[in-house]
């Protein structure tokens, strides 16, 4: 999905924090954030997975649009029926 976030791409992320880091919030469940988004991001949501690590934390950052949700209805509910690697837009070290 192209958006034009700026966020670290996984290979700068695991540069700062290590690989260990990046798995683990991979690994994380996430949630819809209630950011509200700039013009031109429409019909989009986002959502964001947080790790601690050892001097602060690294998020991870989704987009969904109407067509997964769409195929989460199609699928009963199940937000797991959306490929979320595809659906990364990058990480953050706070």
């Amino acid at each position: 999905m192209d958006t034009d976030v700026t966020r670290l791409t996984r290979d700068e992320a695991i540069k700062v924090v290590g690989i260990k880091a990046v798995e683990r919030v991979e690994a994380l469940n996430c949630e819809p954030t209630s950011r509200l988004l700039n013009a031109g991001y429409e019909g989009l949501t986002e959502w964001a997975a947080t790790t601690e690590i050892e001097d602060g934390y690294l998020t991870m950052y989704y987009m969904t649009n109407e067509d997964d949700e769409a195929e989460v209805e199609d699928n009963g509910g199940d937000w797991g029926a959306i490929d979320w690697v595809n659906r990364t837009v990058g990480y953050e070290v706070l």
